[in-house]
């Protein structure tokens, strides 16, 4: 019985500890995710969330910029480098006004992603398909906040969803382009 209870409390405690641990920028693990989906971050991991989130949409809009065969892509891609920078300097100057310094890094799950996005055959539609994903997360994000008693936040947040829920109509608009352009190539081969 001894034997038993050992492992099972230092699996109990190590559960503890980790639940106590301070969420690291970027990290992606479920309870980050859960809180997320439940109720608002405070303000810090909010401007920490969104500059690591600028910071993804900059480096697959400079992907998009390079590698994209679309017109269309590589002008979204450029328009959201444009919008996503203006954004991280809104957060740095919040962030600075709150007596904090935003320094957003790339996960390592999204170096990955961004690697391996850029040696996708399809990359243009790839890079779409993801870029409706983080629009609507961003959206979702934002939302959290458009009541919030931070006026900086609150003020950051009417300015940049509407931008946000734009670029996500016209991501979705694109990649339905794509696909009738795919069904239309699929007709015409029979």
């Amino acid at each position: 019985m001894k034997k038993l209870c050992i492992p099972v409390l230092a699996i109990a405690l190590m559960a503890c500890g980790q639940q106590h641990q301070p969420e690291q920028e970027g990290s992606h693990d479920s309870t980050v995710a859960t809180h997320e989906k439940n109720e608002p971050m405070d303000e810090r991991s909010f401007l920490a969330r969104m500059a690591a989130s600028d910071l993804k949409e900059i480096k697959l809009g400079e992907l998009a910029m390079q590698k994209a065969k679309d017109d269309r892509v590589k002008k979204f891609g450029a328009d959201i480098v444009k919008e996503r920078t203006a954004s991280t300097l809104q957060l740095q100057e919040i962030a600075r006004q709150a007596g904090m310094t935003l320094a957003p890094e790339l996960s390592r799950d999204d170096q990955d992603e961004i690697g391996l996005l850029s040696s996708r055959e399809d990359m243009d539609r790839a890079y779409i398909k993801r870029m409706v994903h983080e629009q609507k997360r961003t959206s979702e994000r934002l939302s959290q906040y458009t009541n919030t008693k931070d006026t900086a936040i609150s003020s950051y947040v009417r300015k940049t969803l509407p931008i946000v829920n734009a670029r996500y109509d016209e991501a979705n608009k694109i990649l339905e382009d794509m696909r009738k352009q795919m069904n239309n190539r699929d007709i015409s081969h029979d």
